[in-house]
């Protein structure tokens, strides 16, 4: 399959705006021959949003909300899976929510991890799911939640083969003298997570007023298949196997990247 990610910046607040330039983007993948196209975090809205009324103003119902519509459309005219980040409306609450859309299905993932003033408008998800797509295993991650090792423990664990994460990732913080080249810490994760577990990870990141670009497209060995720029708006896109994360779990013949796990010593299942 052809994975690509849309790396382009989201105005905050402005959903009709981001409608159009996500439908830009899947129309561009689409051209390209591209079987699934990963968009930004909260791809709707954008994340600087001042406060609970403007964020729930501009929530969408998942899936009659008009994001979700417009990319089911898309995904049925062009024959494409589309994951994204949506501010989604629940009927208890706010979500930073991720859909997986495909010609004849949409699921829905909700972030796990919250960042920062996150746990002041939205509600935890609660589940990993691993969806069954026609061209695998595929699990979603949005932003932070790559921070967290046991997020992508257990997506590999339940049979993913590739995991696709919308991001917002700002200034990382890190000292000038202490900088990792062209890499952000959302590389440095999706590198760490793609190796320990080898899968595939697919990262998009906005650009734009302080956001950071560097998508990636990572493959099992931890190697970077495809990595953008930092500041401009670019699609990127690689052909990929997920064959090769069911194939290449077997680091040696004596060595496995799961089967090594001494879960004794550290008393969990992950």
């Amino acid at each position: 399959m052809r994975v690509a990610c849309a790396q382009y910046a989201v105005r905050d607040g402005d959903r009709e705006y981001n409608l159009r330039r996500s439908e830009a983007a899947v129309r561009d993948a689409a051209d390209r021959g591209v079987d699934l196209v990963v968009l930004p975090e909260l791809a709707n809205t954008g994340c600087d949003l001042d406060g609970r009324e403007p964020a729930t103003s501009l929530a969408e119902p998942i899936p009659d909300g008009p994001t979700a519509r417009l990319w089911r459309k898309l995904a049925e005219d062009h024959g494409i899976c589309i994951v994204g980040g949506v501010l989604e409306r629940g009927e208890d609450a706010l979500y930073n929510s991720a859909v997986l859309i495909g010609p004849d299905f949409l699921v829905c993932y909700r972030k796990t991890h919250l960042w920062d003033r996150e746990k002041l408008l939205y509600k935890l998800g609660t589940e990993l799911p691993v969806f069954d797509t026609p061209f695998g295993g595929i699990g979603v991650l949005v932003c932070y939640d790559a921070w967290f090792p046991e997020a992508v423990r257990t997506l590999a664990l339940r049979g993913a083969g590739l995991i696709c994460i919308p991001s917002n990732l700002p200034d990382d913080w890190v000292p000038e003298n202490q900088r990792r080249g062209d890499l952000t810490m959302l590389n440095v994760h999706a590198i760490a997570g793609a190796n320990a577990n080898r899968l595939f990870v697919a990262a998009a990141n906005r650009v734009g007023d302080g956001y950071l670009g560097r998508s990636c497209i990572i493959d099992p060995t931890g190697g970077v298949l495809v990595l953008a720029g930092a500041t401009d708006e670019e699609l990127i896109f690689a052909d990929v196997d997920l064959s090769r994360a069911r194939r290449e779990k077997s680091l040696t013949d004596l060595s496995h990247a799961h089967g090594d796990r001494n879960t004794g010593v550290y008393g969990a299942t992950l």
